[in-house]
């Protein structure tokens, strides 16, 4: 049986098992049509509880007319009678649609890893723009103006892309035309947020510089054009990190910083790059003593997990489209998708741990560490080597929680570190045992504290 292989595996991104026809196997096929497609196996409650079915004559041909019926525009999955471990099975094979979204009775549903979610409208809008060859920032702003952005700043972004070998119209309003910034007379949102005047009520990026979780001694906000905000995010970080300067033979001495500055630059363009300006969140980035983290609201695309960009195993999806074409017409961007992986090689060129990438809330943030110092390491080594060799992933998620918010409940650590509340008790309690935290006060109106040897 040429399915015994993917029921053995069971359900997946592309694999459903539901016991009988139902609603939920339409929705099931409305699902799988909005992503990559994938097959639902029905008689099957798991891969080990095999029901199977008593089918009629006319049972697959009235299955397929409530699927036609039910779905705009219109599916006709291919259905296969199987038998596995001598029971009947239904194995329906449900292609991706090319026009998308599907809807099943005018809802709309999408395959998240091994299960059916209902989409939001901002999903159904991306999933729209995407069947269109198109994105969000490409969307003409009906109640925008020519006056909400500054030509001049065109012209400095026209000069930048010539400089690079380019042959472009110098006139700004040929140049936002031909790009599709500027259609029937109206500004698209793009070309608002790249060219702004003065500030974007969308683009704001908190910065600041952090003494402790919660003592903040320098902060700043970005909120002007997109092109802008790299220089003044890139400043505020360089403000606030160490150099030291390198004595060696060569005519200039060299200048090592705490972090290697273009995978900070980097970090700051996928910022600005893959941000979802739709979000009521605003991007941030804190700047502590052994770290900087880079927080952006809008999660991973297409199903992409933190382990895929770790990997370098994914193929970019862009969020925006218009904004990353013109940040690589500037050269700020070499090649799509490539960043997260330079990124990396970076860190690991520096001998710096490796940035670590995790989906928080409704976006992804960014954590990057400096050297340890090594006269600091040098005092504490005998205090703290029995212990740090030991200390988990999750372990350190687990402090990094507890820095971030001491008085945060099991409940809220669990969510923040993606496990379960069990399992954050499990690792305090390690945590505890290794002199790493102590618990202050009661379990109500208490909170934790990371232990500093």
């Amino acid at each position: 049986m040429r399915y015994e292989s993917v029921i053995k595996a069971g359900e997946s991104s592309t694999v459903e098992f539901k016991s009988s026809f139902n609603q939920e196997v339409i929705e099931a096929v409305g699902a799988f049509a909005n992503k990559h497609g994938g097959v639902i196996f029905v008689g099957l409650k798991s891969c080990d509880r095999v029901l199977g079915l008593e089918l009629a004559e006319e049972s697959l041909q009235k299955w397929l007319n409530e699927i036609k019926s039910k779905t705009e525009p219109v599916q006709v999955p291919d259905v296969e009678v199987v038998k596995y471990k001598g029971k009947t099975l239904v194995a329906i094979n449900v292609k991706e649609s090319p026009i998308k979204p599907v809807a099943v009775q005018g809802r709309y549903f999408i395959r998240h890893e091994n299960s059916v979610h209902a989409m939001n409208p901002i999903e159904i809008g991306d999933c729209t723009l995407r069947t269109q060859n198109s994105s969000w920032d490409f969307v003409l702003d009906d109640s925008g103006s020519m006056d909400d952005i500054s030509l001049k700043k065109v012209v400095q972004s026209i000069r930048r892309i010539n400089e690079r070998g380019y042959h472009i119209s110098k006139d700004p309003l040929d140049f936002l035309r031909k790009n599709r910034l500027l259609r029937e007379g109206k500004l698209t949102f793009a070309a608002e947020m790249l060219f702004a005047k003065d500030w974007h009520v969308n683009t704001a990026v908190q910065m600041g510089f952090f003494q402790s979780p919660t003592i903040i001694k320098d902060r700043g906000e970005a909120h002007g054009d997109l092109v802008s905000q790299v220089e003044e995010i890139y400043e505020f970080v360089k403000k606030h990190i160490n150099c030291q300067v390198v004595i060696s033979d060569k005519l200039e001495n060299d200048l090592v910083w705490d972090y290697p500055l273009k995978a900070i630059r980097e970090i700051i363009l996928n910022m600005i790059v893959h941000r979802d300006y739709r979000s009521a969140s605003e991007s941030c980035v804190k700047i502590f003593d052994d770290r900087i983290e880079f927080f952006n609201p809008g999660k991973l695309m297409d199903g992409m997990t933190p382990d895929d960009l770790n990997s370098g195993n994914y193929l970019s999806t862009l969020r925006n489209k218009a904004i990353a074409n013109h940040f690589n017409m500037l050269g700020e961007i070499e090649k799509y998708g490539s960043g997260v992986t330079r990124v990396i090689g970076l860190f690991q060129e520096a001998g710096l741990p490796v940035p670590r990438i995790e989906e928080i809330g409704c976006g992804i943030r960014v954590t990057v560490w400096k050297a340890v110092d090594r006269d600091t390491e040098k005092d504490t080594e005998k205090d703290t080597e029995k212990d740090t060799e030991n200390i988990t992933e999750n372990q350190r998620k687990i402090l990094s929680a507890i820095e971030q918010n001491p008085s945060a409940p099991q409940e809220g650590i669990a969510q923040v570190v993606g496990i379960n509340r069990a399992n954050v008790a499990k690792n305090l309690k390690k945590l505890v045992e290794m002199g790493l935290v102590k618990r202050i006060g009661p379990d109500r109106g208490g909170h934790w504290e990371v232990v500093k040897k």
